[in-house]
Order: structure tokens, then sequence, then C-alpha cells
């Protein structure tokens, strides 16, 4: 799939964004204090870089369906993070244009089990955070 509607962009991208924001926060937040295990950081890092590959993966498919190039959104992220956050919320509010991309038909609305992968995305990473901090 080439192109997410907003519905879509919505239960899978921002969650994606979200947690990988707040988990480069909280990890950096951790590395000062000293209190950490050598690998926690690191995982809280990478982790953060897997969700933040699926978030520009899906701005990158929503700019497509609303008729906007794609390497904007590469370029935004390579020069200027903070400010692609502000565009993905943009992105929410910007309708489709249906005639925007000829190599395939708009996308379906997000489903339900669209939806239930978000939550997942957005619930998990925390989960292992916490689990973490357990052990």
């Amino acid at each position: 799939m080439l192109r997410y509607e907003r519905s879509r962009y919505i239960a899978l991208g921002l969650p994606s964004l979200t947690n990988a924001s707040l988990l480069v926060w909280y990890a950096l937040k951790l590395h000062p204090a000293g209190a950490y295990d050598e690998y926690v950081v690191p995982f809280y890092l990478g982790s953060a870089g897997l969700l933040g590959l699926l978030g520009i993966t899906a701005m990158i498919k929503r700019a497509r369906d609303i008729g906007s190039s794609a390497w904007g959104i590469l370029l935004g992220f390579s020069f200027a993070p903070p400010l692609m956050l502000l565009v993905a919320i943009v992105l929410i509010f910007i309708p489709s244009n249906p005639a925007a991309d000829q190599l395939e038909a708009p996308s379906p609305r997000a489903s339900r089990n669209t939806w239930l992968t978000g939550l997942a995305l957005l619930v998990l990473p925390w989960l292992a955070v916490l689990l973490i901090r357990v052990l």
C-alpha cells in the first residue's frame, strides 16, 4: 500500500511518532541520572529508532495520499526533525486527494484490526520499558 488515508495515518503513524519522541526523551532523562544498566538506554533509543521509521513511513504514505512529495518528508526529517513533528500533526487535517496518486487506488479506511495495531504500537513499547525497569 502506497497511500494512507487519514484514519489509517492516525491509527498507525501518530502512535509510532509519539512513542519515538517520548522514548528518546525518556532515554535522555535516564542517561544523566546514572541509574540505568548499560543496555537500557541503547534499547530505548533503538526502539525509538524503529518506531520513528514506522512513523516516517506513515508520513510518506500520507503525503502521497494528499498529493505532496515524499522527498519533502525525508528531507525535513534529515534537517529539522522537531519541525516534522508539527508537520505530522498538520497531516491529520489535510483532506485526501483522490487523484493524487495514479499508481494505486485510494486506500481504504482503517479497519478494527488497524486500530488494534495502532493501540499495540502505543502500549507495547511502554510494557517493554516497565519490564526492563522491573528486571
